[in-house]
């Protein structure tokens, strides 16, 4: 580790001052706002001189004293949003809309506008963590999806030397089971015929809700969900994830649900907060999660558990995998793979609980 006193020549004969710094292999340089100009009495340019050594002095005891872990002032400033969206511009892959939408999951983790780059820590990157894992209404491999992708804007910061270390390295989701994950994520037959029967605080809520399970549509389908992607009993939209088209016939007790057509153009559903603005996940989650306590099902059911539990039913019912990979709007049918394997699981079970036998010759 060294800091170095080094001078830059300026017009007309000046000089000004900055600092080399070189620590792990790594060098930065650090502007001083120290200049001398050549009708400087010779007092004057000597005192500017002890001044810039002194600065040298400083920030070599503050490197000793802070662990090594230099930080220019500068890098000090940069806002975690501010960086987050001059990486998103320069980013090409086809991940990107991945990287936007973790970046807005750990903005509303956070809820700080200010936050700074260098203060993210380890700690809080922990509670992001867990928070996408419990909180953020997510499933399947989306939470450490999401995290991956928050993971390549600090390796960047840190390889272009914007942070001194990388919190997010060592942090890593451990492997669960796919069907322990569904258990707690799929509503039985019996389960959703009390959801039907009971009341719910939110109507509104219920009846969308209700009609994902019976279409597999996801909160952002729900929402933007319009009456002219209903004709003659059609459900006809697309996957606002994947964009893949879903067209098939609607159960009778659906239509009848969501009422009488009206213009094409009007929403089906008006799911709003107290405000009048559109229910967001974690708001549509925190509703459905008080409706589940209320009927005393104790499972982690968020709005996109409706998904697993229209394509379960399905299986369940006798559908084969190729049509409930379309039916769900998959583009790939091994998305649909762990549903199978759930219903394995559940036929498993239902052996193990048939009477025991003792034969006798």
């Amino acid at each position: 580790m060294s800091v170095k006193l080094r001078e830059k020549k300026l017009s007309k004969g000046g000089i000004s001052f900055y600092l080399d710094i070189y620590k792990n292999g790594k060098r930065s340089y650090e502007t001083l706002d120290i200049k001398i100009y050549p009708r400087d009495p010779t007092q004057q340019k000597k005192e500017k001189r002890e001044i810039a050594k002194l600065a040298r002095n400083n920030k070599e005891i503050d490197l000793i004293s802070n662990g090594y872990d230099y930080l220019p002032s500068h890098n000090k400033k940069i806002k975690f949003s501010d960086y987050a969206e001059a990486y998103l511009d320069n980013y090409t892959k086809k991940d990107k809309a991945m990287v936007d939408a973790t970046v807005k999951q750990f903005k509303s983790f956070s809820d700080n506008v200010s936050l700074k780059l260098h203060a993210i820590d380890k700690k809080l990157l922990l509670g992001y963590k867990e928070y996408l894992e419990t909180k953020a209404g997510l499933s399947g491999e989306t939470p450490h999806n999401y995290f991956a992708r928050l993971k390549k804007i600090f390796n960047d910061a840190y390889e272009h030397n914007i942070i001194p270390i990388n919190p997010a390295v060592g942090i890593k989701f451990s492997k669960r089971s796919k069907g322990d994950t569904l258990k707690k994520q799929v509503l039985t037959t019996s389960e959703l015929e009390l959801l039907y029967k009971s009341d719910c605080n939110y109507p509104e809520l219920k009846k969308g809700f209700l009609f994902a399970c019976g279409t597999g549509l996801g909160l952002a389908e729900i929402l933007n969900l319009r009456w002219s992607n209903v004709k003659n009993g059609v459900l006809d939209c697309n996957r606002a994830k994947t964009g893949n088209r879903i067209n098939f016939k609607l159960q009778e007790h659906l239509i009848k649900m969501i009422g009488k057509p009206k213009e094409g153009n009007e929403l089906i559903f008006h799911l709003v907060n107290e405000k009048g603005e559109p229910l967001t996940n974690n708001g549509a989650n925190f509703r459905l999660g008080s409706w589940m306590k209320k009927l005393e099902i104790d499972k982690d059911i968020t709005f996109y558990c409706a998904r697993h539990t229209f394509a379960v039913q399905l299986l369940l019912h006798g559908a084969n995998l190729k049509a409930v990979s379309e039916l769900m709007g998959h583009s790939d049918i091994r998305s649909t793979m762990k549903y199978l394997n759930y219903i394995g699981e559940l036929k498993n079970k239902a052996i193990d609980n048939l009477p025991k036998m003792n034969y006798e010759s």
